[in-house]
């Protein structure tokens, strides 16, 4: 009897092991991802937009491309940032980290960083704008963990 809750105990420490591991991998990926596309040319990266811009124009056919572009280009960075909020939620979850506004300074301060980062790539520039766009999606990634968490405690008491 104790054998069997002696090794089902390994076996929960192994899993939280490999939950720490996951989550560590996935939020380096997810920097280096973002890292990867600032670290694109100006060129390289309008371009990206643009075949984005015109898959979307079939759908939603507008005239005015240049607003597209700008749209589909910010809703981007807040995708970005909104993922990396969530990625970063879950390791501080996993290795039991207290204090949750580290999460949104730790993707603030990324987002300082790889708009500083942009400066020294040709066609791209420092915008303070994209950080406060970033901060959208940390925020909104925040909240949505905070009340998925807040929905998977609720239904743990009933």
């Amino acid at each position: 009897m104790n054998l069997k809750l002696i090794m089902k105990v390994m076996k929960q420490v192994k899993l939280d092991k490999v939950k720490k591991i996951l989550s560590l991998i996935f939020l380096i990926l997810w920097c280096f991802l973002i890292f990867y596309f600032s670290n694109q040319s100006g060129s390289v990266s309008n371009h990206s937009s643009g075949l984005i811009v015109k898959m979307v124009r079939i759908i939603i056919p507008t005239g005015n491309i240049e607003l597209l572009t700008f749209i589909i280009r910010k809703l981007a960075h807040m995708f970005l940032y909104f993922m990396l909020t969530i990625l970063t939620y879950n390791c501080f979850k996993q290795f039991n980290f207290k204090k949750k506004y580290l999460i949104i300074l730790f993707c603030f301060l990324y987002a300082i960083s790889d708009e500083i980062h942009q400066l020294f790539i040709v066609n791209r520039s420092c915008e303070l704008r994209d950080v406060l766009i970033d901060m959208i999606g940390v925020l909104i990634g925040y909240f949505f963990m905070k009340g998925v968490l807040l929905n998977e405690r609720k239904k743990l008491f009933k």
